[in-house]
């Protein structure tokens, strides 16, 4: 009977034991120490084997110093490598975790070290960080679900590009860390704006390409309608000219508001004579706001919005075609003498040209306002507009290597046919360099019949 007991007693204990045997026997085949496969802590603590293979023992330590950074972040579900690699390196513990390495083992195998390092960390401080990352998931998760709920809103409303909007946002909440629900992962958010981008159309409608006036519209694209696109900013581009007569690119930002569309008229008077104005879907703003978004996403949206962009072109006429246009300006000197050139007049003519109005330089003999204008009215006749005035050099000066001059006028628009002043440009200042005083009033007297037809033009095209 005690033969029989005892038989028991060894059966059950080598069943309980069977699981640690086969670990110790393969620790043994192996030739590593048995807590690699089976190491033993207490109750409230957890264990992470990390290993390393290197030609150099330094190297391969720290290997498995990363090989254990790496199960932790895979158990509390965030990087931490960046946060802890210096400390456990240096240290051999994380006190976040209170992490200890503990053990360590070296071995040589076909021309490489390994080594396996057991490390000890409190579950409890892992658990906590682990409900901190979940819990900011789920607060994501709300935040995107949120989010798309106002984006499925605004579609409806036909307010596409609040829409737009929201789904890129959540993207980019997406993007800040892991969520629970494969829908909520920026590439389908992306994939969502993206569709409602490219189903936006914009079109004309009560166009005069001889004033470059325009209703822009901007429509979603249906089977059977196209509803109109409410509150979605539209960027107008064009060229235009500065008050100096350089080309420069230009821009306006309009609105569709409530009634998905917009009038375009040339806010922008110096706007060129001849060309087109492009009208283009303006979320960039957005795009900077989701700017934390993988590149290959963004780039996806910025394709799309560049497919939202049509051309208006247009040839404006002058609100002057078929009345005579004269122009007349006087030059002084430093002395208040006649100058006897045409600089300022020949610059004058020259920007209006530009613009498409036809002026005609003429030759008063008058020096004063009224006095022109009654000379034009006697050698002229009919519906006769005239651009009167004068300029003269106010201060001449040497600056370094440099000569500076400084020449201030001031032009009327007279109209014969009313038989009144209907436009005064007002004091027009006009500072130029050359090399010699000389050369420097050239470029003045030039400059100032440019920013003085500069005004002149932007009054024209408001009449």
């Amino acid at each position: 009977m005690k033969r029989l007991l005892a038989l028991l007693l060894t059966i059950v204990l080598l069943l309980a034991s069977c699981s640690s045997f086969g670990t110790l026997v393969r620790s043994q085949m192996e030739g590593l120490p048995s807590w690699v496969h089976n190491p033993q802590v207490r109750g409230d603590q957890v264990a992470f084997i990390g290993k390393g293979v290197s030609t150099v023992a330094y190297n391969a330590r720290l290997a498995a110093y990363e090989d254990i950074l790496a199960q932790i972040s895979r158990y509390v579900g965030e990087d931490v490598a960046a946060s802890y690699y210096r400390e456990l390196t240096t240290t051999s513990q994380i006190a976040d975790f209170n992490l200890s390495v503990t053990s360590e083992h070296q071995r040589s195998e076909k021309g490489s070290i390994q080594i396996f390092l057991l490390a000890r960390l409190d579950e409890s401080l892992l658990s906590a960080r682990q409900t901190i990352i979940y819990r900011q998931t789920l607060e994501r998760e709300e935040r995107i679900a949120a989010l798309i709920r106002e984006a499925d809103s605004a579609y409806r409303a036909n307010d596409d590009t609040r829409a737009i909007t929201r789904y890129l946002e959540a993207a980019a909440v997406a993007a800040e860390g892991p969520v629970l629900e494969k829908k909520h992962e920026s590439a389908p958010l992306v994939d969502r704006a993206v569709t409602a981008i490219k189903a936006l159309r914009i079109s004309f409608k009560n166009s005069d390409e001889g004033a470059a006036t325009v209703t822009v519209q901007l429509r979603r694209r249906r089977r059977l309608i196209s509803s109109r696109v409410v509150n979605a900013p539209v960027r107008a581009s064009f060229s235009a000219y500065n008050s100096l007569g350089s080309p420069y690119d230009d821009s306006l930002l309009f609105n569709t508001a409530s009634q998905g569309s917009f009038l375009f008229v040339p806010h922008s008077e110096l706007m060129t004579s001849e060309g087109r104005v492009t009208f283009s879907l303006d979320l960039f703003d957005v795009l900077a706001g989701a700017a934390n978004l993988p590149q290959p996403l963004l780039a996806q949206v910025t394709e799309a919005l560049a497919q939202v962009s049509t051309d208006f072109s247009y040839t404006r006429r002058s609100p002057l075609q078929g009345r005579r246009v004269l122009a007349e300006i006087q030059e002084y000197t430093l002395d208040g003498t006649v100058h006897g050139g045409s600089l300022a007049l020949s610059s004058f003519v020259a920007t209006f040209d530009r613009s498409r109005v036809d002026v005609s330089a003429i030759d008063l003999a008058s020096t004063e306002l009224e006095d022109q204008i009654t000379e034009v009215e006697e050698r002229f006749t009919g519906d006769t507009l005239a651009y009167i005035g004068s300029v003269g050099v106010v201060g001449e000066d040497r600056a370094y290597d440099k000569a500076v001059v400084v020449a201030v006028g001031r032009l009327h628009l007279y109209d014969a046919g009313q038989g009144r002043v209907i436009f005064d440009t007002g004091d027009v200042e006009a500072v130029a360099q050359g090399a010699t005083i000389e050369e420097a009033r050239i470029n003045a007297f030039d400059r100032f019949g440019t920013i003085a037809a500069s005004r002149s033009i932007a009054h024209l095209f408001t009449l």
